[in-house]
């Protein structure tokens, strides 16, 4: 069947082509590519999804217990895992390492009593997003305040990331006067204590918060929100 000359838009798109059929029926867009990107930057696109793809896949697969050369291969992509915070646990935490936590002790001079917080809350409302972005925080500053009580060789290295913790209180606390920052660690239980528990006549629920699984708190520095 014959078909009608096709007929170029006039709305200004350029290289947009419409085409009727011959009884008039609907139109065909035929898109040209023009749009496209250049070569150099289709191939610097594809060299960076293969190199995060090869990131991501070596760090996979370095978790122990694996191979010389699957951890060799893994090592050779820490400072990406570092440059994107890839630092995860793999392998569905199957040796996961004391949780950090960081207690703050908020302090007002006004009459009120202190006000205690605990990152993370042992009930979080929300999504569990919220309580992840907690334990994320916990980490960060744990490994902040490690890191510098290593550098300065002293057990009371003042982090910067515990100050900026601590100006965040203080300026989310109308009032508050000073923040006192504290860190402990809650311990993995050991499965022969959770087995020997169950295994009791009495048995109950394991207590995964009883004060025997929690160090002692070490103090990282009192923070007065004047100074901040």
């Amino acid at each position: 069947m014959a078909r009608k000359p096709s007929m170029r838009g006039t709305s200004g798109e350029r290289g947009r082509r419409f085409e009727a059929d011959a009884e008039g029926g609907g139109l065909v867009a035929d898109l040209e590519s023009d749009t496209s990107w250049p070569g150099w930057a289709k191939g610097v696109a594809t060299a960076l999804i293969a190199l995060h793809i090869a990131a991501v896949v070596s760090g996979a697969l370095g978790v122990p217990p694996s191979s010389d050369l699957e951890r060799t291969v893994a090592d050779a992509f820490t400072w990406y895992h570092g440059l994107m915070d890839q630092g995860y646990a793999y392998r569905y935490y199957a040796e996961p390492p004391p949780t950090p936590i960081v207690l703050a002790t908020l302090s007002y001079g006004d009459g009120r009593p202190d006000e205690s917080i605990r990152i993370p809350a042992r009930e979080v409302a929300g999504p569990p997003m919220r309580r992840q972005r907690q334990l994320a925080v916990a980490n960060a500053l744990f490994a902040s305040v490690q890191g510098e009580r290593r550098r300065s060789g002293t057990e009371h290295g003042e982090s910067p990331l515990a100050r900026s913790y601590a100006r965040h209180l203080c300026q989310t606390r109308p009032g508050c006067k000073s923040v006192t920052l504290h860190v402990q660690q809650h311990l993995i239980p050991d499965p022969r204590r959770v087995l020997e528990h169950l295994e009791r006549p009495s048995r109950g629920r394991f207590d995964l918060f009883d004060e025997s699984l929690l160090t002692t708190p070490r103090w990282i520095g009192d923070f007065p929100c004047d100074g901040l």
